[in-house]
């Protein structure tokens, strides 16, 4: 398949081209593309598009030596984005197979009680110094999990990258 891209004839064997023409979104992928390369370039794709979404609602890139502050808004930032592809990438899922349930045997308190009970195993084997030092950390984890929490309540329908900004600042 050859198409034009700035006056430039390309060879296009392996091509995913999206487009939307007024309201209606479009799809073309060449019938030579195979399974491995589609999702290579989607993949690659994806990746591009979260940088730049990232980089852009930040203003930039981070300084070399960024502030806490800066840290904190930039790591908001990818947080929006990181639910928001993440929402996006489970339904495309749900709307290709929706008659798959990844593990429907292993529920989320399931899995809490798992892991409480390997916390417990591994810290029966801690000196006193580090039982201290995992107690701190816990303290933490415990905060930044109502963090969390506080998070999900706001799940934002940011975007624009002046939207997820936004939306990263009422975060931080």
């Amino acid at each position: 398949m050859n198409i034009k891209i700035e006056n430039r004839d390309i060879e296009a064997t392996n091509l995913i081209a999206i487009g939307q023409e007024k309201e209606k979104t479009f799809c073309v992928i060449s019938p030579e593309l195979d399974l491995s390369t589609a999702f290579l370039l989607l993949h690659t794709l994806s990746l591009h598009l979260l940088n730049a979404y990232t980089i852009s609602a930040n203003g930039g890139q981070l300084p070399e030596e960024p502030t806490e502050e800066q840290i904190d808004k930039f790591i908001a930032i990818k947080t929006q984005i990181y639910d928001m592809y993440n929402l996006a990438v489970s339904s495309v899922l749900e709307h290709y197979a929706p008659e798959f349930e990844l593990r429907p045997d292993i529920t989320a308190d399931a899995i809490a009680n798992e892991e409480e009970r390997i916390v417990k195993e591994k810290y029966k084997h801690l000196s006193p110094k580090e039982k201290q030092e995992a107690s701190k950390n816990i303290t933490r984890f415990k905060k930044e999990l109502l963090k969390q929490k506080e998070h999900q309540r706001l799940t934002s329908k940011a975007k624009t990258p002046e939207e997820i900004k936004d939306a990263a600042n009422e975060m931080s």
